[in-house]
């Protein structure tokens, strides 16, 4: 259930904000209470994972303070403080590369093709995790912490 909650959820929330470039907060607090129920009773939800979670959105608060001018969703941390609670910690590195490069890419062909600022990036979040989940399985990543 723990990781069918999470593909469901993100699913809904990657149609929303490719759509309405929104991430809605009643969602995002019910996959949160979701994944913290599943997760217990599933056994897969570890302290370093609610750590990892809440350094996450201490690294985005002193980043937004350092730069007031960054444009990044509250909706795109929420969801990302999500990824790492279900990923853990040993994932979230490599998600964090892929998802850095989906959105780069993402980004460039954004403003410079479609000449918009912004672009949904919970959708290119949600393509990164399955993307790792893949590499986990076929045992392509296999760093253990």
């Amino acid at each position: 259930m723990f990781t069918i909650v999470f593909y469901i959820f993100s699913l809904f929330l990657s149609y929303t904000d490719f759509k309405k470039f929104l991430v809605p907060n009643n969602l995002i607090m019910t996959m949160s209470l979701m994944l913290l129920v599943f997760g217990f009773f599933e056994s897969k939800i570890y302290i370093s994972s609610i750590i990892l979670a809440f350094v996450i959105l201490l690294f985005f608060i002193i980043v937004m303070l350092l730069n007031r001018q960054l444009i990044i969703g509250g909706g795109d941390i929420k969801y990302m403080m999500l990824v790492g609670l279900y990923l853990g910690v040993s994932s979230f590195a490599l998600f964090l590369i892929i998802t850095g490069i989906l959105q780069t890419f993402a980004l460039l062909y954004m403003q410079k093709i479609e000449k918009r600022k912004v672009a949904p990036m919970v959708p290119l979040m949600f393509i990164s995790v399955f993307i790792v989940e893949l590499l986990v399985k076929f045992d392509i990543y296999t760093v253990k912490f």
